[in-house]
């Protein structure tokens, strides 16, 4: 009885070291299309919020514009892989582009730089248009329509860290389509009209 007893605390305690670690946050980078980003740190790594402000500059990657909008990280140990990762929204057109170009000046710490590109033309500063060609690691994952696109990449990925035990997480905020909303709200106004006009008939 007594072993039965060890044996099921031990077995509780591994599920419960494992619950916590899986309940344990990761470095968490935001990028907005408006420039606005950040770096949100785990209490593992100190916690806190590192802004990121966006300017537009050139991209020196495959087909890169003269002008696109840019973040700089300091990777601690290691650089992120270069790459594109290509968001593509429901109708399986290209929406956005969150790039990792090659560090500026190789080393630890060295800055490195993420592109924003989005194919939105809504005049925000990301809304450059895409890049002509990509780089050959690309990854392709679907566009969130209703909130930020979460992208938690493995090694060998783009941004795949090497200084933190669980990796980085990505969430990219895209701008939402303008053309569906508008579709949507005429649709409501037009379904309140019907209503209306059905009870003042009654």
């Amino acid at each position: 009885m007594k072993v039965s007893r060890i044996v099921l605390a031990v077995l509780f305690a591994l599920a419960a070291s494992a619950n916590t670690l899986r309940a344990v946050p990761i470095p968490t980078f935001s990028f907005h299309e408006n420039g606005q980003g950040k770096l949100q740190l785990p209490p593992l790594f100190g916690g806190g919020v590192i802004p990121l402000p966006g300017t537009l500059m050139s991209d020196p990657g495959p087909g890169g514009l003269m002008s696109a909008l840019a973040f700089t990280a300091h990777p601690l140990a290691g650089p992120f892989p270069e790459g594109d990762v290509v968001l593509m929204d429901v109708s399986g057109h290209v929406s956005d582009i969150l790039r990792f170009d090659p560090e500026t000046n190789p080393g630890p710490g060295s800055p490195q730089l993420i592109f924003f590109y989005s194919n939105d033309h809504g005049g925000r500063l990301a809304d450059t248009g895409l890049p002509s060609s990509m780089f050959s690691n690309t990854v392709i994952i679907q566009e969130n329509p209703s909130g930020p696109t979460v992208y938690t990449p493995v090694a060998g990925q783009p941004g795949f860290s090497s200084d933190s035990p669980l990796g980085d997480s990505f969430l990219i905020f895209s701008a939402p389509d303008t053309g569906s909303t508008l579709l949507m709200l005429g649709a409501a106004i037009s379904g309140f009209l019907f209503l209306r006009w059905k009870m003042l008939a009654v």
